[in-house]
């Protein structure tokens, strides 16, 4: 600027001088000689030069202040971004600190819930604060709702646990079978239909302090069913089903069981009726249960249970009510000796588990790919003259990804030995014979879709006077898993073929068509 400023002066005391030469000449002084002239524009051709220079320079210092000012401009913008990052950070941290106040306000409130929920004796129970105490779903149940449910083999979704404190625990579960039946009626060739509920059942397990567990579930079969003689079963009410507590006083080892349970025996009696692979228990699984007095498998007793060799080798053993004789004359004057005088029954069953293990109380008729099962199995019963006998092969493998494969086979040996069995007043016999039932599927994980066949049958020693008895059946249809075991659709096909047809049938061999639902927890 300081040279603009000079040469500016310059130009102005040119344009002077100029002009005093054009006053001088109009007073008529001598013009300027060539050597004049030329020295003049000499001059003004270094001052143009100097001029351009200066602009040049100018322009330089023009480029520069941009440039510095756009650097300015990019520096300011990064301090910018840094307070924007950093107000971001402390935002985080401050939400950080929030949820961090919050986990432990919750931390606090839960020791305080535990607290309050814990489980008191007798000795030391408030009995000035009576009341129910809120149930807790915190992370130590976590494991618990991922364990199928012993009784029922299912996943027990997290509204059927109940948790009073960390070693009282009470599961609850139902079992609810709406059932279809067409059955084909081999003297008019007609079809018996029944709309009627399979099951109905209520369960609940708890989980006591002392390794004890109490079970208690109710049922009421087959309401509804009309079966082939018209009359509706609506008025049968609810049965206590099963009622036993158990103490594990050696673990898994040993367990002392008592009340109303399962009677050792073949293995798809002793299933969870929510994972039947095939519809439903064999139809000769429990030909002695009529004359020893059952309850769908299961009678009064006491008895041994558990698992050794890390679970693979199970057991369960009992004495049971079984039979009850009646009464019975005497000489007079002697009145009739009391009834229920003759022995108990005993039962018992071993299993080996050669891969995965299942120490429960029902098995699972399929694992759905979720286990890698091989299980063989023995079991015996005996009460006076009655025996029965018998063993199972259970299979159940993974296979691809996510799907599986289930098969089973069961043989079930009977013989009452001629004994009469006094029945409330109706006398019964239990000829010897033995039965086979088989059941196979395939599950297609993707498809939720289970495809599987049964088969099974009845045979007696002295097929001569039981011919009529003898019998085969087989069926098959799918298990349609909505969402699992706990709401599945069975639709299922079954062809009866007795041994021989009877003069008052128009058919030999007839037709059962089922259509089943099952909802459970």
């Amino acid at each position: 600027m300081k040279r603009l400023a000079i040469l500016a002066l310059a130009l102005a005391l040119v344009a002077g001088n100029a002009f005093a030469q054009d006053a001088s000449g109009s007073g008529k002084d001598p013009a300027p000689t060539p050597a004049q002239l030329e020295e003049m524009k000499r001059a003004l051709a270094a001052q143009q030069e100097q001029l351009e220079k200066l602009k040049k320079e100018a322009a330089e210092r023009d480029k520069a202040l941009q440039e510095m000012q756009k650097q300015v401009e990019e520096q300011q913008k990064q301090v910018q971004d840094q307070l924007k990052q950093t107000e971001a950070a402390a935002k985080q941290t401050e939400a950080a600190a929030k949820q961090t106040e919050a986990a432990a306000n919750a931390a606090a409130q839960a020791a305080e819930a535990a607290k309050a929920n814990q489980f008191q004796g007798p000795a030391d129970q408030n009995l000035e604060k009576p009341g129910v105490y809120q149930a807790s779903l915190n992370k130590s149940l976590a494991a618990l709702l991922q364990q199928p449910n012993p009784n029922t083999q299912l996943v027990t979704p997290p509204w059927a646990v109940l948790k009073i404190a960390d070693n009282v625990v009470f599961r609850f579960g139902s079992v609810i079978q709406p059932t279809y039946e067409a059955l084909q009626d081999p003297n008019s060739a007609g079809y018996s239909q029944n709309f009627y509920l399979r099951r109905a059942r209520f369960n609940v397990t708890a989980n006591l302090p002392e390794n004890v567990t109490v079970f208690f579930q109710t049922d009421d079969p087959r309401v509804g069913y009309s079966g082939t003689t018209g009359q509706k079963n609506i008025n049968s009410g609810f049965l206590v089903q099963d009622a036993y507590a158990q103490w594990n006083f050696l673990g898994h080892a040993m367990a002392l069981q008592g009340g109303e349970f399962l009677v050792p025996q073949n293995r798809q009696v002793l299933t969870s009726v929510a994972t039947f692979l095939a519809l439903d228990l064999p139809t000769w699984s429990q030909q002695e249960g009529t004359i020893l007095e059952w309850n769908g498998g299961r009678d009064y007793g006491v008895g041994l249970n558990g698992a050794l060799l890390n679970d693979h080798l199970t057991y369960r053993t009992g004495v049971f009510e079984g039979y009850r004789a009646p009464t019975s004359p005497q000489e007079p004057p002697l009145g009739p000796a009391a009834g229920a005088r003759n022995s108990l029954m005993f039962a018992g069953r071993v299993q080996y588990d050669v891969f995965d293990t299942e120490y429960v109380y029902a098995y699972p008729g399929t694992n759905l790919g979720k286990k890698k099962m091989l299980a063989f199995a023995g079991w015996y019963q005996a009460q006076n003259s009655y025996k029965g006998y018998g063993g199972d092969v259970f299979f159940d493998w993974p296979v691809l990804q996510g799907d599986a494969v289930t098969v089973e086979g069961d043989y079930m040996h009977f013989d009452g030995h001629r004994e009469v069995f006094n029945d409330n007043g109706t006398n019964n016999t239990l000829p010897e014979q033995y039965t086979v039932y088989t059941n196979a599927g395939y599950y297609f994980c993707q498809l939720k879709l289970q495809p599987f066949v049964r088969y099974e049958f009845l045979h007696y020693t002295d097929d001569v006077v039981n011919l009529a008895k003898g019998q085969q059946r087989v069926g098959g249809g799918f298990n349609y898993y909505v969402y699992g075991q706990n709401f599945k659709i069975v639709p299922y096909y079954e062809r009866i073929l007795p041994k021989s047809q009877p003069v008052t049938a128009q058919l030999k061999d007839f037709n059962r068509f089922v259509l089943e639902l099952q909802g459970s927890f």
